[in-house]
């Protein structure tokens, strides 16, 4: 699959399959950082949660280009997409609203780290519009 949007059927359904992508951004030397992250998505864009004040949130502050691996398959058949952004940070009502669609997707291990069923005030969302770099074995 070449030329996707992130909108498009086969790569909405592909996330939808998901609990973990890989998440990549560049820490304040210039290297590298992945790290494994639970998210959520619509057609627009996807969405992510952490605690604030951890290095990944300073990293973003600093610089919002992120790129996403989500992948599957087995030797001989790997699938994927990469995905690329630049993320934003999202407050007020939208905040909440996506808080709630982590908490419906992650059920009941989110609120074992949240300590109930709101997200707490110490998390950060936040989220991009994707551009499909590659799209493969969907």
């Amino acid at each position: 699959m070449t030329d996707q949007l992130f909108s498009d059927e086969a790569i909405q359904q592909y996330l939808s399959d998901r609990d973990v992508v890989v998440l990549s951004m560049l820490t304040a030397t210039g290297a590298p950082l992945a790290t494994p992250m639970w998210f959520v998505h619509d057609e627009q864009q996807m969405v992510m949660v952490s605690v604030d004040g951890l290095a990944k949130i300073r990293n973003l502050e600093r610089d919002q280009r992120v790129s996403v691996v989500a992948e599957g398959g087995e030797r001989g058949s790997i699938n994927g997409l990469v995905l690329s952004g630049q993320v934003t940070f999202i407050e007020g009502d939208d905040r909440q609203l996506w808080g709630e669609r982590f908490g419906q997707k992650y059920s009941p291990e989110v609120q074992g780290l949240w300590g109930g069923p709101e997200m707490p005030d110490n998390r950060r969302v936040f989220g991009f519009a994707p551009r499909v770099s590659s799209a493969f074995g969907l």
